[in-house]
């Protein structure tokens, strides 16, 4: 009795080493989860052998906290013996070394070998199928493995393994099953990725449409699932269609999340963008200038996110006809952006080159050019010469040298 106290007290020592290890690995401390999960690990090799469930479980650990730490040769070294060990040791059609196979594709995905990672996604996901694992456990794989072949824009193969994962849910779980709707999803997701947006928006549209069946009209799956449509919408250029769902999805996100919550203001950014697009600039301007006010209030004066609401407001402003707070409100963004971002930084020279436009419009000419040439050079090393942002730049330094010109030959003639 005395023996076995000792080696359950040992154990329970190594199981909270363990614990403690992914604690800190979540608070991002990775030393010290390294260290914790090695010791541990090294403990269970010792006591149990390198084929014991324990240990392996133990290696499993300190794969997941390697890969976390950006150690992506240590985690795919150990991921790799972890994933022999169990199949020598439970079979290869266990759950446990199915779960080696899949983490050690994600391991490979870390360190950017899409090739490896696509391998081990492929043979996990059949063996989960095989063995007629849990959906989620299915679903989750196969979202890895559909990124996977996104990174190596292999959009065929990906769009063929959600199907095929589609097939299997709406066997398994039925066709309004949040399963089903989680595949329909992700199957139009991968469609946008391929840029074939008429596909993503017939299955977006399915998903949604279940969605509503399931859920009922005011769960957040259903909001989930008509943000991702009205994207579909807006990519497919159906601008007009994408903005009547996001005023509807606005009502529902100010409910849920409330009116300065990230997620509404991001379906309140969409819509404005969709009507200036549709050309309800009028309507644009209205949207827009309440998302400025909004993420004023919630995240600052400065934020990029802010300041690019601001630009896309003078935008607005423009197409509307008002060039004045168009000019105003790019002046604003002009100089803050300096302030905050420097001189030559990307967000600050479109929002320069931006700036130069709307001077040259209002007749500000000498200002124009003085912006103008000032940023000319950042401008075509950031951009390239070939650039549009750079050739309408050019351009409207064309049109502002040729208004000065005439002006100074008007106060020639004028002086003589």
């Amino acid at each position: 009795q005395r023996q076995m106290c000792i080696r359950d007290s040992s154990e329970t020592t190594i199981e909270i080493e363990l614990r403690l290890a992914e604690y800190y690995a979540h608070r991002r401390d990775f030393p010290v989860a390294i260290r914790l999960a090695k010791k541990a690990y090294e403990q269970r090799v010792q006591k149990h052998g390198e084929q014991d469930p324990l240990t392996l479980n133990a290696g499993g650990i300190l794969a997941n906290i390697y890969s976390d730490a950006g150690m992506y040769k240590e985690a795919i070294h150990l991921g790799e013996s972890v994933r022999s060990n169990r199949e020598e040791a439970l079979g290869a059609d266990s759950h446990a070394s199915i779960v080696s196979m899949d983490n050690l594709g994600a391991y490979y995905a870390d360190a950017g070998d899409y090739e490896k990672a696509v391998i081990c996604g492929k043979n996990a996901l059949k063996r989960y199928s095989a063995i007629q694992d849990s959906p989620h456990v299915i679903l989750a794989c196969a979202d890895r493995l559909s990124s996977y072949y996104s990174n190596l824009r292999r959009y065929d193969d990906a769009i063929a393994m959600e199907k095929e994962v589609l097939s299997i849910m709406r066997q398994m779980q039925g066709e309004t099953h949040p399963d089903t709707i989680t595949a329909l999803n992700n199957l139009a997701a991968v469609y946008g990725k391929a840029h074939d947006y008429n596909h993503a928006v017939a299955f977006g549209l399915e998903a949604h449409e279940k969605a509503q069946e399931f859920y009922g009209e005011t769960h957040l799956e259903t909001l989930k699932a008509a943000r991702n449509l009205a994207s579909y919408y807006k990519r497919a250029g159906r601008y007009r269609t994408a903005a009547v769902l996001d005023r509807k999805n606005l009502e529902k996100a100010s409910v849920f999340y409330g009116d300065l919550a990230p997620e509404t203001l991001a379906v309140e950014m969409s819509l404005a963008d969709n009507l200036y697009m549709s050309g309800s600039a009028e309507e644009a301007v209205k949207v827009g200038e309440q998302l400025v006010s909004h993420l004023r209030e919630s995240i600052g004066y400065t934020s990029p996110i802010t300041l690019t609401a601001v630009s896309n407001l003078a935008k607005y402003y423009e197409a509307a006809g008002n060039e004045e707070e168009t000019l105003s409100l790019r002046r604003y963004v002009y100089g803050k952006r300096v302030e905050v971002l420097g001189a030559e930084e990307k967000d600050t020279l479109l929002a320069g080159c931006e700036l130069v436009s709307s001077m040259i419009k209002n007749g500000l000419i000498d200002s124009a050019l003085d912006i103008g040439n000032l940023i000319l050079t950042p401008v075509r090393k950031t951009f390239g010469r070939v650039n549009p942002n750079t050739l309408q730049l050019i351009q409207d330094l064309k049109e502002g040298l040729r208004i000065y010109d005439e002006k100074q030959k008007e106060k020639n003639t004028n002086g003589q």
